[in-house]
């Protein structure tokens, strides 16, 4: 999973949204009036979505992989932009099979002679209507890809904000004073877990063989809080560890500056002589 700037990457999908925005405006306000002029205007235009569709895919591909996808609802940004990319090529081809049907002035096969001028209009005419048929396609398929730009824009502002929101208020696992005691005693030291090859019974000690109940244990175990090494035998010894998560359990329970260590880890008290009898 690779890092990305996800707020710049949102910025450039609003920008891909606004280049789509002028190029339908454009589209729409292209003549329909048959001849070269029209289809140079229709070339720089393919031109112009293919380059757009071209960045399309490379953010698509930046986003795929990073951090993003670790975010609930990434999942259908990431499918609504690979649907913009289908729909900006499809709007390229619309205009393509306009440049198509554009009728160009050029010289036809030899044979008798005809009248150029109304052989002209009718291939015009003919051509015309499907001409703006597919415009007509083409424009709207730029709308829904500029609209389609700025849902995404919107749409992974709200994902990564909302993650970020729940990761701020996400709470560590509460436990127990007896799992206190025992992340504490795991804390400083591994403990190990182990089972006698004549009883079958399992046993946990802390790292100075005191016994760990069974119960408290594999709670901690289940929730997370302690893990146990599982590559080795529990006939040589599992260790037992506090995870991360453990340790953010025990550190709310304590207040700032507080130590890990209970009271019936610290070292006894000094003992004090008897009092003389006088």
């Amino acid at each position: 999973m690779h890092q990305i700037d996800l707020h710049a990457e949102i910025q450039h999908l609003r920008q891909l949204g606004s280049d789509f925005a002028d190029l339908h405006a454009e589209v729409r306000s292209l003549p329909l009036t048959p001849g070269t002029d029209t289809r140079r205007q229709l070339t720089s235009k393919i031109l112009a979505v293919n380059g757009l569709v071209e960045q399309l895919m490379e953010h698509l591909d930046t986003l795929d992989g990073s951090q993003y996808t670790a975010v609930p609802g990434s999942r259908p940004s990431l499918e609504l932009l690979a649907s913009v990319v289908h729909t900006a090529t499809t709007a390229s081809s619309e205009l393509a099979t306009v440049l198509l049907e554009n009728p160009l002035e050029a010289a036809a096969f030899p044979g008798p002679p005809a009248d150029e001028a109304a052989v002209r209009a009718a291939r015009h005419e003919e051509a015309a209507p499907k001409m703006a048929e597919h415009l007509a396609s083409a424009a709207h398929k730029l709308e829904l890809a500029y609209t389609g730009c700025y849902y995404l824009a919107t749409g992974i502002t709200r994902d990564v904000d909302q993650h970020a929101e729940r990761s701020r208020t996400v709470t560590a696992a509460k436990v127990t004073d007896h799992q206190a005691e025992v992340l504490v005693r795991l804390s400083s030291r591994n403990g190990s877990l182990s089972e006698s090859g004549r009883t079958g019974v399992a046993k946990a000690v802390d790292h100075s063989g005191a016994a760990i109940h069974l119960g408290t244990l594999n709670s901690l175990v289940k929730r997370g809080l302690v893990s146990v090494d599982t590559t080795t035998s529990r006939f040589t010894g599992q260790r037992l560890t506090v995870t991360a998560a453990g340790r953010q359990a025990l550190a709310q329970r304590q207040p700032p500056g507080t130590s890990t260590r209970t009271a019936s880890a610290m070292p006894p008290a000094p003992h004090q002589p008897a009092a003389r009898r006088r």
